[in-house]
């Protein structure tokens, strides 16, 4: 029986660099609490909001409750996010997520899906040109849990065309519109979640009032 030899391992400097780094996974409970605390206070003005006016979630939809999830890989990175109003069936979808994705955006999102989207669409299209929808994206992927900003996963709305708009969704068959927040951005240590979180709701929400 041959005697195998041992494999030699090369390790970059990067990588040497990298696994000597302790900073980020100190910190990362800090940070991932802190976002939650966010999220929690964002949740709670949603609820109150909800409660205080007509709405335009379907009538099985959570509006007391919400759900934050935290999660440890979404494409490598960690994550945690808050659906508040939710309704999830198997034939219909309609959530208001917020996501804070390490390394990404913090993201407030409307994701609807449903059997006849016809007036949601022409109701989108109505809405798209007014100043408030100039930072709205539309997802254009296969499944509605795509979330990395690009040109082969999102389209600016307001510069979209009303047939590319309504070709997208029927093709992908739900509606997802995002503002984006860059972690990177300067203006994010400034940036008031249950502020931006609500003004996002107030806007994106339209969609599906009368």
């Amino acid at each position: 029986m041959t005697k195998q030899e041992p494999i030699s391992v090369e390790w970059s400097p990067l990588e040497v660099k990298l696994f000597n780094t302790v900073d980020i996974f100190l910190h990362k409970p800090a940070i991932m609490k802190k976002a939650e605390a966010n999220l929690n206070c964002l949740k709670q003005e949603v609820i109150k909001t909800l409660s205080q006016a007509p709405h335009p979630c379907p009538p099985e939809s959570d509006i007391v409750k919400g759900q934050i999830v935290r999660g440890e890989n979404h494409n490598g990175f960690p994550f945690i996010s808050l659906d508040m109003p939710q309704m999830f069936s198997k034939s219909k979808m309609f959530t208001y997520r917020t996501l804070f994705w390490w390394g990404h955006d913090l993201i407030f999102s409307l994701i609807l899906k449903q059997e006849n989207q016809s007036a949601l669409i022409e109701k989108l299209i109505q809405l798209k040109d007014h100043p408030e929808w100039e930072y709205i994206q539309l997802a254009t992927t296969p499944t509605p849990w795509e979330w990395k900003k690009s040109m082969n996963n999102f389209i600016p709305l307001h510069q979209a065309s009303e047939t590319k708009i309504r070709d997208t969704i029927n093709t992908v068959n739900y509606i997802k519109l995002c503002r984006f927040y860059p972690l990177a951005s300067p203006d994010f240590l400034e940036l008031n979640w249950t502020d931006a979180g609500l003004a996002s709701w107030e806007t994106l929400s339209k969609v599906c009032s009368d």
